[in-house]
């Protein structure tokens, strides 16, 4: 794919784990030299519940150096001025819960690596992909890659300010169990055996440079299907203790209450799902509250098992550039599509669509801090647009627009330990912001009317690609 950036640029190709970036990486000649100024715009903090009307951003580099009224901030002279008038500015999105595949494969294991043709997984591809759709943060619940140097280089590439690609963090491999969920070769998760086999691989990802260590815990049962086998509880204590002496904190997929209770009494530090299968109770409240423990809501991936076909309708109806294929939508949508679907990743137990929803509120009510995340890569949960519509869940759910942003950005920024640096658009952070055409706060469907995408203070137009999205040029 190809972003156009709209200021003096030199495009760079970041070559990472052997394969050639297929995005246009754009920085400045100088970045220092030009300043980009958004004027007249209305500026969005989620992290203060705030919008400000006939504001002026002003971006050195890579940073936001000055946010004030229109008509008192000083613009550089020689500034690139972008006239903002009616338009709205956001800190960039995050996703925190993505695993770099598109879900347009049919049906396909829970992370296609099986992916054949021009569908193929390719982690930078995708990744630059997200950026297109308003996201410049992603964080990966697993990399079903069994070289950790690989999570390590794209992670490397991504936070260089000259790659035009979202700021990249993640877990590295997931840890299962033989015959468990994400156990198939394709996942590339660890399947130890033993305390110490388990403690080694929690070691060997500290050093690979992980953000947190991911652990399997359910028996996917809420999906109506046999249950599986789970890891032995001493296993995943021994995983989450050594998390702990690393200095990392634990996730655990664990959509069931009863898992997501024994993880988080382990010492569990967040959840990668909402909770499917009952209602939330006190007992679970005070546990992820003992913990500070994160819940990170996929109500895509919920959404897909409940009903795929009228789940990608609604993907379709959200995808306003239709920058996916709608042969890819048309893939769900039949009757047959659908029923092979559901024949292999199963389907919601009745009553669980409203389990899910309200536990969020519950949740989100109780002041639990709530993470944006979709499971992409699952089929189903198509790349991008099902990232926009995981905010649209929320507030289907109950969340307000703004309460919705959040889990987006402020809150994405502190679970990643870096608020003083993302998150908001404030003077001294990191310009990472988007410019929408449409407020979002009056309809949280306005985060898909992207007008420019700013990344390490380079704007990009996600509208001017040539070709197929996903050609370099």
């Amino acid at each position: 794919m190809t972003f156009v950036a709209e200021r003096p640029m030199r495009r760079i190709s970041v070559l990472c784990s052997g394969l050639l970036l297929c995005a246009l990486a754009c920085a400045q000649d100088n970045p220092s030299s030009r300043a980009l100024v958004l004027n007249h715009v209305t500026v969005i903090n989620p992290g203060v519940s705030r919008s400000e009307r006939d504001r002026t951003i002003v971006i050195a580099g890579n940073r936001i150096t000055a946010v004030g009224s229109a008509a008192k901030t000083r613009i550089p002279k020689g500034a690139n001025i972008i006239d903002g008038s009616g338009k709205f500015v956001i800190p960039g999105l995050a996703d925190m819960h993505n695993h770099l595949g598109t879900g347009y494969v049919l049906p396909g294991p829970p992370v296609p690596g099986a992916e054949a043709g021009p569908e193929a997984r390719n982690f930078q591809r995708s990744l630059s992909e997200m950026l297109r759709w308003g996201f410049t943060t992603i964080f990966s619940t697993s990399h079903s890659s069994p070289n950790l140097e690989d999570f390590s280089n794209l992670k490397r590439a991504a936070m260089s300010d000259a790659a035009a690609l979202p700021r990249f963090f993640g877990v590295g491999r997931a840890i299962s169990v033989k015959g468990g969920h994400a156990s198939q070769p394709a996942f590339a998760s660890y399947l130890p055996e033993t305390a110490v086999e388990v403690r080694e691989e929690v070691r060997a990802m500290r050093t690979a440079g992980v953000d947190a260590i991911k652990l399997i815990y359910s028996d996917q049962t809420h999906t109506s299907r046999p249950p599986l086998p789970v890891m032995r509880p001493e296993i995943m204590q021994a995983a989450i203790d050594e998390a702990h002496k690393s200095g990392l904190r634990v996730l655990v997929h664990a959509p069931t209450l009863q898992h997501a209770k024994a993880a988080l009494r382990a010492g569990a530090d967040g959840l990668a799902h909402s909770i499917a299968d009952a209602p939330v109770d006190q007992e679970f409240l005070a546990l992820m509250k003992q913990n500070r423990a994160s819940y990170t809501t996929t109500l895509s991936l919920y959404s897909a098992f409940a009903d795929v076909a009228g789940w990608i309708r609604r993907l379709e109806d959200m995808d306003e550039r239709k920058m996916i294929s709608k042969e890819i939508y048309d893939r769900y949508g039949t009757p047959a599509g659908a029923s092979k679907y559901h024949a292999f990743m199963g389907t919601l137990k009745p009553g669980e669509v409203g389990y899910i929803a309200g536990n969020l509120k519950t949740v989100h009510d109780a002041r639990i801090p709530i993470l944006a995340g979709t499971d992409t890569g699952v089929s189903g949960v198509l790349l991008g647009v099902s990232s926009q519509m995981e905010l649209v869940l929320m507030v289907e759910a109950g969340l307000t627009p703004m309460e919705a942003l959040q889990t987006a950005t402020i809150n994405a920024a502190r679970f990643l330990h870096n608020e003083k640096q993302l998150g908001s658009v404030e003077a001294g952070m990191l310009a990472d912001v988007l410019v929408l055409d449409a407020d979002p706060v009056a309809d949280i469907r306005n985060v898909r009317k992207i007008y420019r995408v700013i990344k390490a203070g380079v704007l990009y137009d996600p509208g001017k690609v040539g070709g197929s999205v996903f050609a370099a040029k």
